[in-house]
């Protein structure tokens, strides 16, 4: 029986897109190959014996990333030799090409081989095909981390039959919050091992909902989260952070916020992005909001995405915003919508600002922590200086032109 699901050929140039599909398949319950996996595996062994093991008989697919280095390095040659003399042996698909640059030719992969282009395609969206790859052939993978539809869409949660956990939900949705204090107590210290993965991941989406209410038991939690989870079983603490990212992104019915997200406390989790122990957290919102992302401005990742605000200014006195978009999508209206008025930035409309004080709000109105929101300027320009939008328009949600 084969040892993995999915082994990865790539070359070291590409190991940037790879390693995220790497983690993705993983989160979905994959067993793959992937070398920085494998360093106690591979440590001492003779590895031009072991990769052609693994390449020829050790998976049930390998998937080739294709790019000029691939082609041009010693060891994907070999990698790619093994992975070819396993299916000229079986007569049947086992190279899944996914290719970096169409115009580039590998030895012994025919043009008329199925292939997948990477031009515009997420290491996301390669993984959910992967999987559905598998799923295809039969297997049936044990994914980690799924949660039942009635806590997706908490509000179907039967909290009445739930015990001790439904008490702590109905009081966490008291909106009260000398009755929330004790609930947020009274979940901090119950006995995990006795709590399933879905009423961890609801207790979580309570919590975080708590947290953005105001109350200072919640607020104290998320400030101190990596502390706090650190208290948890390891499986505990990914399903209440997810439960926690979930509440951010999806309603009590389960339905994307779509811009009225509740980023009140995001930056609070985004905090956790880099901690390597709660990747597969990272990995789980950012599938359940790949079907989004054009609504989005950024998703959670293991290597913090930019937000880059480009702003130019007309050179008036006082000066004023000319332009304030994000890519090819405008933030500034003249005929706002209802949810855009729904955070503090229309205050902006009335009042003078600097850059320091746009990036500030900015980032906090949106969940977007400091570091990952840049304002770039146009042209020099004193940090210190006043400036005011048009008269008559707003800062909204980004939208596309």
């Amino acid at each position: 029986m084969p040892k993995y699901h999915i082994a990865l050929s790539f070359a070291g140039e590409d190991r940037a897109y790879v390693e995220k599909v790497a983690s993705q398949l993983k989160s979905d319950g994959v067993d793959v190959f992937y070398d920085l996996y494998e360093e106690a595996e591979l440590w001492g062994k003779d590895l031009y014996e072991h990769l052609s093991n693994v390449y020829q008989n050790m998976a049930m697919f390998t998937v080739m990333f294709v790019s000029v280095p691939y082609r041009d390095k010693l060891w994907t040659n070999h990698e790619r030799r093994s992975a070819q003399a396993r299916a000229f042996a079986e007569s049947r698909e086992y190279i899944l090409p996914a290719v970096f640059d169409e115009s580039v030719d590998i030895p012994g992969l025919l043009k008329t081989m199925g292939r997948v282009s990477l031009k515009n395609r997420t290491p996301e969206q390669l993984s959910n095909l992967i999987v559905q790859k598998l799923e295809k052939s039969g297997v049936n993978l044990q994914r980690p981390h799924t949660y039942a539809d009635r806590v997706k869409a908490d509000v179907d949660f039967p909290i009445a039959k739930a015990g001790e956990v439904g008490r702590i939900i109905k009081a966490l949705k008291s909106y009260t919050w000398p009755v929330q204090h004790p609930a947020v107590i009274k979940l901090l210290e119950l006995d995990w091992s006795k709590i399933s993965s879905d009423e961890t991941f609801v207790l979580g989406r309570n919590l975080y909902q708590c947290a953005c209410g105001g109350e200072r038991k919640a607020e104290g939690t998320l400030s101190s989260l990596r502390k706090e989870l650190a208290s948890l079983p390891d499986d505990r603490a990914i399903d209440l952070l997810n439960g926690m990212f979930f509440e951010v992104y999806f309603d009590s019915a389960g339905e994307f916020r779509g811009r009225r997200l509740k980023s009140c406390c995001l930056d609070k989790l985004l905090a956790l992005q880099t901690v390597k122990k709660y990747a597969d957290s990272i990995a789980f919102i950012r599938r359940a909001l790949e079907p989004y992302g054009s609504s989005l401005l950024f998703l959670p990742s293991v290597e913090p995405e930019k937000v880059i605000v480009n702003l130019t200014i007309k050179r008036s006195d006082p000066p004023v915003v000319k332009s304030l978009k994000i890519g090819d999508r405008s933030l500034l209206s003249d005929n706002p919508k209802n949810d855009d008025l729904s955070t503090r930035l229309w205050r902006l409309s009335y009042q003078s600002f600097t850059l320091k004080e746009l990036h500030q709000q900015m980032a906090g109105e949106w969940g977007i922590p400091i570091a990952q929101l840049e304002i770039a300027v146009g042209q020099s320009f004193e940090q210190k200086t006043k400036l005011r939008l048009p008269e008559g328009t707003s800062i909204i949600w980004p939208v596309s032109p």
